[in-house]
């Protein structure tokens, strides 16, 4: 499903460079905000990525539920080992969203955005 795109509040208007691909020969692109509830969704599928991985990696069956701090019926070393293993997973994960954001950063800026633009995407204004 594509996102949906809408106007960011106070985003540039008519002559401006626009908030997204200011270069392009189209209507400017506008990227609307994540709600809190898109927010907390992405946060769910990022920890079930993470839990998903972590099972496999440390041989744990599919069904088994993500461990809570602490869990008696899972021996501590296990119930460490299996941390370990998503926090090894989540690392490799906010690896790969920084090359990815990386090359979207040079993708953006060769299709016309500015160093504003890139950095408001990124967070950084």
């Amino acid at each position: 499903m594509a996102p949906q795109v809408v106007p960011l509040a106070g985003a540039a208007s008519e002559g401006d460079s626009g908030v997204m691909a200011k270069g392009s020969q189209t209507e400017t692109m506008q990227v609307r905000e994540f709600s809190k509830s898109e927010l907390s969704e992405l946060d769910r599928e990022v920890a079930e990525l993470a839990w998903r991985w972590a099972r496999r990696l440390t041989g744990l069956r599919a069904e088994q539920a993500p461990f809570g701090p602490v869990d008696p019926q899972i021996p501590e070393a296990d119930r460490a080992a299996a941390h370990l293993a998503r926090l090894y997973v989540l690392a490799r994960v906010r690896n790969s969203a920084d090359e990815r954001a990386d090359a979207d950063a040079f993708y953006a800026g060769q299709a016309g955005a500015g160093y504003a633009e890139i950095a408001a995407a990124l967070g950084l204004r």
